[in-house]
């Protein structure tokens, strides 16, 4: 067995692993993964596979596609490190409208100074709940005087980037004057400053392109069946047709009634997310027809009208508004590519549009690194150890072991593993009904 052959099956028996170990983060939750996290012992273990990605990375400097991956994930990993090792503590600072706050450096010394001038609240008229909160501050480079500070506006999904520092707003405060009996507002603020924010975001592009580039190569090298020799089933029926058409109608009815109804796109929870879903499958029926003569009515048809739609109608369908953190240029296209990837992916287990794998896996991917960069821009940091974020991590790593042990699987074992990655995607959905026993970050959905 040659050098390349071992590396890859190393590779690939590392990413197993780290599938396995985010299951197991998945399963404890946010607040102890971060914990263990913390030990040095398991910033080593992130370090070191950090080094062994630039390893790999040597023996694949003649494919690009895994060259990028390789580096990316090394460049992910290794910032994540260094920010552990060498950043500053996040910080917090509770201010009620007058009032100064320091940020950064001790407390007699701190290097950004912050003025709370007004924070005001802004709530949805039909419902009363909390559409934005902001604050309304002056900021900038400590001194004794605040006559040089910056008027700025903090907000959820808008933080303040001042001297290498982000400063967020996490939550409010809302108390009683005792004299007056009038609310007392005070605004919370996260203030981070994350030394390896630069080697990550490049690492998360490297991502985006490997696999990306990686996606065009097999599309264009795979063989399509040939539309003339591609015989219609017996069992394609216009009833069949007329059923599944009548479904894609009623599923983008839905879903137009309930953008004209909230007033954003309809993917806030798992009822819109697989009526989404369920609205795109017919497009791609048409696309494995027209582009690659494959028949996948039958496949196509049963997935819509006997798992997606059934299954949307037993969630919660109520017409609620976006909460303050999923009002961000991230909303669509994070949660777009994820549906589009999911129904791939899922489709290619039961058979149906296997050359389309790689396209799966690049939105995969892009879903990911956009929900990392949408974390960094929303919470303050581009990984919360969240379960739903590790569930969907184990199916990333998944399907990046699969892609690398591809060439030297069998048919059955290429199958197993397509249908193990659909289960982990069923597993991932289903990760957000199984919030209340789980909470984090994503428990809104």
């Amino acid at each position: 067995m040659n050098a390349r052959a071992i590396s890859t099956r190393v590779a690939a028996a590392v990413l197993l692993a780290g599938a396995a170990a985010s299951v197991a983060f998945a399963c404890c939750g946010a607040e102890k993964s971060l914990d263990f996290m913390k030990y040095y012992a398991a910033i080593g273990t992130v370090g070191a596979l950090a080094a062994m990605c630039l390893v790999a990375a040597a023996f694949t400097w003649r494919r690009p596609a895994v060259l990028a991956f390789h580096l990316g994930l090394a460049l992910v990993l290794g910032g994540w490190t260094y920010n552990e090792l060498a950043g500053p503590r996040d910080g917090w600072v509770r201010l009620r409208a007058g009032q100064y706050g320091g940020v950064g450096g001790v407390e007699a010394k701190p290097q950004l100074l912050l003025r709370l001038e007004e924070f005001k609240i802004d709530r949805w008229p039909d419902t009363g709940t909390v559409r934005q909160y902001t604050s309304r501050v002056k900021a900038g480079p400590y001194a004794d005087t605040d006559d040089g500070l910056e008027e700025r506006e903090i907000s959820v999904n808008h933080p303040l980037v001042m001297g290498g520092w982000w400063i967020y707003q996490s939550s409010f405060e809302e108390l009683q004057n005792p004299h007056t009996g009038e609310p007392l507002y005070f605004t919370i603020l996260q203030c981070v400053k994350d030394v390896g924010l630069p080697f990550v975001s490049l690492g998360g592009a490297l991502l985006i392109l490997g696999a990306l580039w990686y996606a065009f190569r097999k599309f264009r090298t795979s063989k399509p069946r040939n539309p003339e020799t591609s015989k219609p089933r017996n069992f394609e029926t216009s009833k069949l047709r007329i059923l599944y058409s009548l479904v894609f109608l009623g599923a983008i009815a839905m879903l137009v009634h309930r953008t004209l109804a909230t007033g954003h796109p309809p993917m806030q929870n798992m009822y819109e997310f697989l009526m989404c879903m369920a609205a795109f499958i017919p497009v791609l029926t048409f696309v494995s027809a027209k582009v690659d003569g494959e028949d996948t009515l039958l496949v196509d048809a049963l997935l819509t009208t006997v798992v997606l739609m059934p299954v949307a109608f037993f969630m919660d369908g109520s017409v609620k508004r976006l909460m303050p953190a999923l009002q961000s240029p991230f909303f669509v296209p994070h949660v777009g590519a994820y549906v589009v990837g999911y129904v791939l992916l899922v489709r290619a287990a039961l058979g149906a549009g296997r050359r389309l794998v790689p396209a799966g896996f690049f939105l995969l991917t892009l879903g990911l690194v956009l929900g990392a960069a949408w974390g960094k821009v929303c919470w303050g940091h581009w990984w919360q150890f969240d379960p739903k974020e590790m569930w969907s991590l184990a199916t990333w790593l998944l399907y990046a072991a699969y892609f690398h042990l591809e060439a030297r699987l069998s048919r059955r074992g290429r199958n197993v593993f397509l249908v193990v990655g659909a289960v982990m995607v069923i597993l991932t959905l289903t990760w957000i009904n199984l919030s209340r026993i789980f909470t984090g970050m994503h428990s809104y959905a």
